[in-house]
């Protein structure tokens, strides 16, 4: 017993290192598969002529039908996009916040599809330089400290005597097969929250410049300044812009995590245990190893996974992301629970579900790519130490 707490260890500068590169790649590959989508999801979750509860075909097929746009695209790109006169990141012409204001407005508010009508596929990786430059780097560390936590928690799990021992060799892969699944939940519910610190100003950014269609420059510059009128006294209320409903940012990262790895878990290990005749589908034991799955079931689960994650948290997301595009007009504090009831009072219900379709679709791809790219690199790296 000694010697198997001892031999796996909660981690080590190698386990550390071979979770960053696997969650680099991971994170890279789902940033470029998935990017696209999530810019028609936080278009149609931001505008109102859209029918809550997916896209409809013209819109989809119009998004793809031009990548030049019509006049009135134009004019309100032209003013969501003119540069600030000054070469300076945190120099803001405040005498255009007018411009920036009117065009939230329009982008907030305008059913008649002028301004989401065409865009091409160049204009829906809006906002990905972002994801590209930071999805590696906090993929990275998502996993690594996931992994850890994974590790902690499974000798924690031997040292109390748990009944899974009996199924326990000698490797130091043993947790990714036999650690109980609420050690999968607590450990990426923990990784999410951890990160959702550094997550929260991307995604605002990242969902400000799909909106406006704004570069990266951009989008920082109108946030820091978005209430700040004194740079030299308010630096501080300029950094908490980039924070502006982080609690529902949190639940989305926390709990979002934590029902996407473990349903991906426990889907790996109903399956192996069917194929090792076991017999039910829903599995909740770590009695099987998981080793010998396939790509394909690998990546069944992953995107299984990844859609029930969007639809549990997919009206928090709607209200996220109703949230970042008011703060790009309006200077008024306004919570997330003022959204949602503002919401369901002018549209019902129904409007918090507005995008899902899209949403759903994106997310199998995406976490199809992401969790077995995780995965197989992992495993990869781990058998050349």
């Amino acid at each position: 017993m000694t010697d198997r707490i001892r031999n796996h260890q909660s981690f080590s500068a190698t386990s550390i290192r071979n979770g960053l590169v696997a969650g680099y790649v991971a994170g890279f590959c789902g940033t470029i598969i998935g990017h696209p989508l999530d810019s028609i999801k936080v278009l149609l979750q931001t505008k109102n002529g859209i029918r809550p509860g997916g896209a409809s075909s013209s819109y989809i097929t119009n998004v793809f039908a031009s990548s030049k746009p019509s006049n009135s695209d134009t004019a309100i790109t032209r003013a969501a996009s003119q540069p600030s006169p000054t070469n300076d990141l945190f120099k803001y012409n405040h005498a255009s916040k007018a411009n920036v204001s009117t065009t939230a407005t329009e982008v907030a508010t305008n059913s008649s599809g002028a301004f989401f009508g065409k865009r091409s596929l160049r204009a829906l990786y809006a906002g990905v330089t972002g994801p590209l430059v930071s999805a590696g780097i906090l993929q990275s560390l998502n996993f690594a400290i996931y992994d850890s936590l994974r590790r902690a928690l499974y000798q924690r799990q031997l040292q109390l005597g748990g009944s899974t021992e009996v199924f326990i060799g000698a490797t130091g892969d043993d947790y990714l097969h036999y650690d109980n699944l609420s050690n999968v939940a607590a450990a990426s519910f923990l990784t999410g929250a951890t990160t959702s610190i550094l997550t929260s100003p991307i995604v605002l950014v990242k969902t400000k410049q799909q909106i406006m269609v704004w570069s990266f420059r951009e989008a920082i510059s109108e946030t820091f300044y978005n209430k700040v009128q004194n740079q030299k006294h308010h630096f501080f209320r300029g950094i908490k812009n980039f924070y502006k409903g982080f609690g529902v940012h949190f639940f989305c990262d926390a709990f979002g995590r934590s029902v996407y790895l473990t349903c991906y878990e426990m889907l790996k290990r109903s399956i192996a245990k069917r194929n090792a005749g076991g017999g039910n589908w829903i599995s909740l034991d770590n009695t099987t190893a998981t080793t010998n799955l396939s790509l394909t079931d690998r990546m069944f689960c992953a995107a299984t996974a990844g859609m029930i994650c969007w639809v549990l948290i997919f009206p928090a997301d709607v209200i996220r992301s109703r949230l970042y595009a008011q703060s790009i007009s309006n200077d008024k504090h306004i919570s997330a629970f003022d959204v949602a009831r503002k919401m369901v009072k002018d549209q019902g219900l129904i409007s918090l579900y507005r995008g899902m379709g899209v949403t759903v679709a994106r997310a199998g791809p995406v976490a199809a790519a992401v969790l077995p790219v995780y995965d197989s690199t992992l495993a990869w790296i781990s058998s050349k130490v």
